[in-house]
């Protein structure tokens, strides 16, 4: 089984974060979006309370196509010439875009799967005191 390698960051960083907020993980080719939407709010530290959605487009202003929660991973990849884009709280706009790397990588059977191999900057605020 191939293990994607996905980079998770804000394309427009608003919050102040020094460095940006990135992160980079590890997933099995067969993840759902609705599992990786879930990982997400898990490393982010936000209340999983929004609606949000998945979308391909060649930039994040651009909707090509909205993919159900129920992709895998490998169902979606290559997107050649597009971008995956991740928007959860359709209030707040919190947008990430996802990218993953072009090195393949087979599993390890003895690692545990999602799991963060890089990450930078601070957590941003769901709801911050205003």
């Amino acid at each position: 089984m191939e293990i994607y390698t996905l980079k998770i960051c804000f394309p427009h960083d608003d919050f102040e974060s020094d460095p940006p907020w990135l992160r980079v993980i590890e997933v099995k080719e067969d993840f759902k979006l609705q599992q990786l939407h879930k990982y997400i709010q898990k490393i982010i530290e936000f209340d999983d309370d929004h609606l949000y959605e998945f979308y391909i487009g060649r930039n994040s202003r651009n909707r090509a196509q909205e993919v159900s929660k129920g992709t895998k991973l490998n169902e979606l990849y290559p997107i050649t010439g597009y971008k995956l884009y991740y928007l959860f709280d359709f209030g707040d706009n919190w947008l990430s875009e996802i990218k993953k790397s072009i090195k393949k990588k087979t599993r390890v059977e003895s690692e545990k799967y999602p799991k963060i191999i890089q990450q930078e900057g601070e957590n941003p605020e769901q709801y911050p005191d205003n």
